[in-house]
């Protein structure tokens, strides 16, 4: 009888062995097997539309994206947001992709004013055109498992107004949603029917 409860306690623990190292392989890539995951989901999502009814632009987001409340309440600022509770290793994952309207300062030299802007979040600025500017920036965390942010922004001034679209996610990402950050620099918030 002696025997045969130790067979069953040894066929237990071999169980019970063999789970955990299966577990063990299965999750000891989870960082890169979810960003694998995540540029999947991204590249295959389809782009959808946000026309704004008081300013008339234009923005194409993820359709993996969701509408979210903006930190603003003005007229032409909306926001969207993946959020995804993965495995209980990580945290829940932020991404904002966010287009705001702000008054333009100085129409004397918009480029001054855009590395003004710049140099506040210690970023860096691109000039594309007399009125195009690219922002790039890394923001602090103040999420543990986050290292550091990352901005993408697309400044675009028309008739004293900049339409800025904004893309903000995690450092680590950055593989992952190179498609996003291509879009936010190819953004052009009218299509050219009505460009002045």
């Amino acid at each position: 009888m002696k025997s045969l409860h130790k067979a069953f306690l040894f066929i237990v623990l071999l169980g019970i062995t063999i789970a955990l190292l299966s577990h063990w392989h299965e999750h000891r890539n989870d960082n890169s097997t979810y960003l694998e995951q995540l540029e999947h989901i991204i590249t295959c999502a389809e782009w959808n539309l946000h026309e704004d009814s008081a300013f008339g632009y234009q923005m194409y987001f993820p359709s993996c994206f969701m509408p979210a409340q903006t930190d603003s309440d003005e007229e032409g600022s909306v926001r969207y947001v993946y959020v995804e509770e993965v495995s209980p290793l990580r945290s829940v994952n932020y991404m904002t992709l966010e287009v705001t309207t702000e008054v333009c300062a100085d129409t004397l030299n918009p480029y001054r004013e855009v590395q003004r802007m710049a140099e506040k979040i210690r970023g860096i600025c691109l000039q594309q055109s007399p009125t195009e500017y690219l922002m790039t920036a890394t923001l602090k965390s103040n999420d543990p498992k986050v290292t550091a942010f990352r901005m993408n922004a697309k400044y675009v001034l028309r008739q004293k107004l900049w339409f800025v679209e904004t893309f903000i996610y995690p450092k680590d990402f950055s593989p992952a949603v190179q498609r996003i950050v291509q879009k936010v620099n190819e953004w052009q918030p009218f299509p050219p029917s009505q460009v002045p």
